[in-house]
């Protein structure tokens, strides 16, 4: 039997809870949270999953120092601000062999080279949850442009949280071109910081410019007081892809010389989907799709220094922390 445990049991964490509610492994759960309100919605939401024999037992604590002493798998959804020292406490008191780490992972850059010496020193194989990686779309993308590489990358929508979710279109990118940032920009950052959904948390809006290597331009753009749709668009020499992520179409072209426009539709996996199917290949194959640790801290980095340095900019604060969760 595996021994699982989240810890964090809030909008994200719960979601998570019932994606191994759905395993067919035999395992038990536990679940760590500090408030006793966000323990009782994750005990809702799993309640409201259909029944299951594989899952032996769930349990919920108020500390980690209530954990089994060994672990085969931990998801830690905690905020930004607390995940070091989290993964710090997990680490010394169980012997863990696979962690999921939401994002972002730290507001400090000097948190991550910390972070990774823990896990190296526990041998603990870790994965960040930039999840749009195992959506079926991106798979299709990565098929249409692999005769032409990636030129151009844009990002644009309404007050979509542009500062917590970047990462997952820097992630994407990178996926498909196989290349790192090498220049991040905040010049056409908007001058003034909105307050996060969650308290003491800030998020930005305007547009974020860089380019990876080889030359590979991007723009992420979120409008302030703006609904507007999320769209982005891929382009390389010859071919475009638009993509709506709300409405899952996307819509391909190749050239003139074609027949012009090919539309198709995707089903957008919730995270208590795909997060089953990240656990089972986790547990079953000691693998998964998502970026490892290393590979996530390449994306990481750039875009909590420059972030961090527009945000001291702004509030008159230290650069060494990247306001968001």
């Amino acid at each position: 039997m595996f021994t699982l445990a989240i810890i964090g049991a809030g909008q994200l964490g719960s979601r998570h809870l019932q994606a191994l509610a759905r395993l067919s492994l035999p395992c038990q759960i536990d679940v760590v949270d500090p408030s006793p309100q966000s323990l009782e919605i994750a005990r809702q939401r799993f309640d409201e999953m259909p029944p299951n024999a594989a899952i032996r037992e769930v349990r919920y604590h108020s500390t980690i120092d209530a954990l089994p002493r060994s672990l085969d798998y931990v998801i830690v959804a905690t905020t930004a601000n607390v995940r070091l020292r989290v993964i710090e406490a997990l680490l010394n008191h169980a012997s863990i062999t696979s962690i999921l780490l939401e994002k972002v992972l730290f507001q400090r850059a000097d948190e991550y080279a910390l972070a990774l010496q823990l896990l190296e020193s526990h041998r603990v194989r870790a994965w960040v949850n930039c999840v749009n990686r195992v959506f079926p779309i991106y798979a299709e993308i990565s098929k249409f442009f692999a005769t032409e590489s990636l030129r151009y990358f844009q990002v644009r929508g309404g007050d979509w949280g542009l500062g917590c979710n970047s990462i997952h279109y820097l992630d994407i990118l990178g996926m498909l071109t196989n290349a790192l940032p090498e220049l991040i920009s905040t010049l056409d950052l908007d001058r003034t910081l909105v307050s996060s959904k969650r308290k003491n948390y800030q998020e930005f809006t305007g547009v974020l410019r860089g380019k990876y290597a080889g030359g590979i331009e991007f723009e992420i753009a979120s409008f302030a007081a703006s609904s507007a749709r999320l769209q982005l668009i891929f382009r390389s020499e010859n071919r475009t892809c638009v993509f709506d992520e709300r409405s899952g179409a996307a819509a391909f072209f190749k050239s003139e010389d074609d027949c012009g426009w090919e539309c198709k539709k995707f089903k957008m996996p919730y995270l208590s989907e795909t997060g089953t199917m990240v656990a089972t290949q986790i547990l079953s194959e000691g693998t998964c799709a998502l970026p490892t640790f290393e590979q996530s801290t390449a994306y990481h980095l750039p875009l909590i220094r420059a972030l961090g340095t527009h945000a001291a900019a702004c509030n008159g604060t230290s650069s060494d922390i990247c306001p968001i969760t």
